[in-house]
């Protein structure tokens, strides 16, 4: 299978080709490997052939825009590794007639949280504009702060937590239009 990933406003090529249960051989930008692919508790354990392992907590995003793009294409996920978030759009090539056509957001697209914790800061309020990948909200965990980046240029059109709350992985938070 073969993808274009969209982090921020950099595209990826990824193809995968599945060796067996949980192996896939990954080819990255040009890079390759086997990875081992180990589901846990709201998180992927990624084992490399070169002796790496990294842990990524993903979790789908809802919303507009993050599956009914391009006929169903696209898809949303919010990727923490680390101490870093990413915001993800993947794309199937074969389903999508140009990438840029399936990247223009239409309609409220939803911010929610990709893990469970505490909103430690609200950084925007209703109303106010936003750019894409700009900070909206901060979401504490396991005593690590994570900043949510707005996933599209807009207006935030509803705030739905408040600062201190505690909140579940896929709660939602605000949206932006």
């Amino acid at each position: 299978m073969r993808y274009t990933a969209r982090i921020g406003d950099r595209d990826i090529v990824i193809s995968l080709q599945r060796l067996g249960p949980g192996r896939h051989a990954a080819r990255v930008e040009g890079r390759e490997e086997a990875v081992e692919a180990r589901r846990g508790e709201g998180s992927i354990l990624l084992a490399g052939e070169r002796g790496r392992t990294i842990e990524a907590v993903v979790v789908r995003e809802t919303g507009a825009g993050s599956a009914g793009t391009a006929g169903g294409s696209e898809r949303s996920y919010a990727v923490l590794i680390g101490a870093r978030l990413y915001s993800v759009r993947l794309f199937d090539p074969l389903r999508v007639g140009s990438i840029g056509a399936a990247l223009r957001r239409e309609g409220p697209a939803e911010v929610r949280s990709v893990m469970p914790g505490k909103v430690a800061a609200l950084l925007v309020q209703e109303g106010q504009e936003v750019k894409a990948g700009q900070g909206v909200v901060v979401v504490e965990a396991m005593k690590m702060e994570n900043e949510l980046p707005a996933p599209k240029d807009g207006r935030v059109t509803s705030v739905r937590v408040r600062s201190g709350e505690t909140v579940e992985a896929g709660a939602l938070l605000l949206v932006v239009e």
